[in-house]
C-alpha cells in the first residue's frame, strides 16, 4: 500500500499528486487515513501568492495543510489514549516545524501526527470537525489563552466582550464562546446577519459601515475583552479608540497599524497555537475536553460548505477559486477520492 500525496514542488509551481511511501508512526504518534481538509486561506495564499506571514515553507518540495479529520489507521508506542478505528479530528505541526512538514501536511492521504494534537469526534461527520476546529481554534485561543478569557460558565454577565466582523466563521465562534463563558457579547456585522447574531448570543449588533459605529460602541462599553475577527487597520482603530485608558485587543491580523502607546494589540498565529508545546496544558484542555464535547454535543453551528469531487487532484483549482474569493463559504476535499 501506497501513500497519495498533493506536493509544492517548488515555489510558485503548481502541486503534483504523486505516490510516496507510508511513514509509520514513531513513538507517541498515530498514523490517519485523512478523509476530509478544508481548504483554508492561509493554504491558498501560500500557493498562490507565496505569504508566509503566519507560518512558512521551509523547504521544497513541500505540503500544504496543518489540520484534517479521519481514521486512526496505526498507534505508535506509548499512545494509550486512541485506538485503531477512533474517528478524530487533528492538527500538525506542518507549518510551524518545516523537518515534519512532509510527514505532516494533510493534503495527502496518510498523515502522521502527534497523538496530543488529535480529538475525538464521536458521530460527528469528518466534514464538520474539519470545518469547526480551525476557526473555533483561533478564535478560543485568542479569547481564552492570549487574552485570559475564562473557561465556559466562569464569566460575569454584567462585563461585555466586544467582537468585531462577528459575521464571519472565526467571529462567530468567538460570540458562540464568549456566551458560553458567561459574558454579554456586542458585535459588529451587517445588518442582514442581525437575526443570526442574535440567535448566536448577541446582545447589540452594531453594523460596522454605520459613519457612528464607534460612537455607538463607546456609548455601549466599557469593555472587557475586544477582538477583531476581521483584522483590518480600521477595525484595530477603532478598538484602541475604544480603550482611552490603554488595555490590549486581540486580532487576526497585523500589519502597520498606528496604534496608541498605551494599546496593546496581541497578534500571533492563533490556529497553530495547539502546537506550540509551551501551550502543553491549553492544548490537553482543547483536545481532551473541550473540542470532543463541543463536536458531539453539537454546541456550536455548523459551518456552510461545498465539497469539490477529485480528491487530491482537485486542490489546485479548489485552493485558486478560494484564493480569487470564488467560493463562498469553505471548500472541503477528501484526499481518498
Amino acid at each position: 500500500m501506497m501513500n497519495r500525496i498533493a506536493v509544492v514542488p517548488e515555489a510558485g509551481k503548481a502541486l503534483e499528486v504523486v505516490d510516496a511511501s507510508i511513514v509509520h508512526p514513531s513513538p507517541g504518534e498515530i498514523l490517519i487515513k485523512n478523509e476530509a481538509v478544508a481548504i483554508q486561506p492561509l493554504d491558498a495564499k501560500m500557493l498562490h501568492a507565496g505569504y508566509g506571514g503566519a507560518g512558512g515553507i521551509g523547504s521544497y518540495p513541500a505540503v500544504l495543510g496543518t489540520s484534517g479529520a479521519g481514521t486512526v489507521q496505526e498507534i505508535g508506542a506509548g499512545v494509550t489514549e486512541l485506538v485503531v478505528g477512533d474517528r478524530v479530528v487533528f492538527d500538525t505541526r506542518a507549518l510551524v516545524k518545516p523537518e515534519t512538514n512532509n510527514r505532516e501536511g494533510t493534503w495527502q492521504q496518510l498523515v502522521t501526527v502527534r497523538s496530543q494534537t488529535v480529538a475525538k469526534i464521536g458521530d460527528a461527520s469528518f466534514e464538520q470537525a474539519v470545518l469547526v476546529n480551525f476557526p473555533l481554534q483561533t478564535a478560543v485561543a485568542a479569547l481564552h489563552l492570549y487574552l485570559g478569557m475564562e473557561k465556559p460558565g466562569k464569566g460575569k454577565s454584567e462585563e461585555k466582550v466586544l467582537v468585531w466582523g462577528a459575521g464571519g466563521a472565526v467571529g462567530s465562534y468567538a460570540v458562540q464562546y464568549a456566551k458560553s463563558v458567561g459574558y454579554t457579547l456586542v458585535v459588529t456585522a451587517s445588518a442582514k446577519d442581525s437575526a443570526r447574531q442574535t440567535r448566536l448570543g448577541a446582545s447589540a449588533i452594531i453594523d460596522y459601515k454605520a459613519p457612528d459605529a464607534v460612537e455607538q460602541l463607546r456609548k455601549l462599553g466599557p469593555y472587557k475583552y475586544l477582538f477583531s475577527a476581521s483584522g483590518d487597520p480600521a477595525s484595530q482603530k477603532a478598538l484602541a479608540s475604544l480603550l482611552p485608558d490603554g488595555g490590549r485587543f486581540a486580532s487576526v491580523l497585523g500589519g502597520e497599524v498606528d496604534l496608541p502607546s498605551n494599546v496593546e494589540r496581541v497578534y500571533k498565529p492563533f490556529s497553530q497555537a495547539a502546537q506550540l508545546d509551551e501551550n502543553y496544558q491549553w492544548r490537553d484542555w482543547w483536545y481532551n475536553e473541550y473540542l470532543p464535547e463541543v463536536l458531539q454535543n453539537n454546541l456550536v453551528d455548523p459551518v456552510s460548505h461545498t465539497k469539490v469531487s477529485g480528491g487530491l487532484g482537485a486542490l489546485q483549482q479548489a485552493s485558486k477559486d478560494v484564493f480569487e474569493g470564488k467560493v463562498r463559504g469553505k471548500v472541503i476535499v477528501n484526499p481518498q477520492e
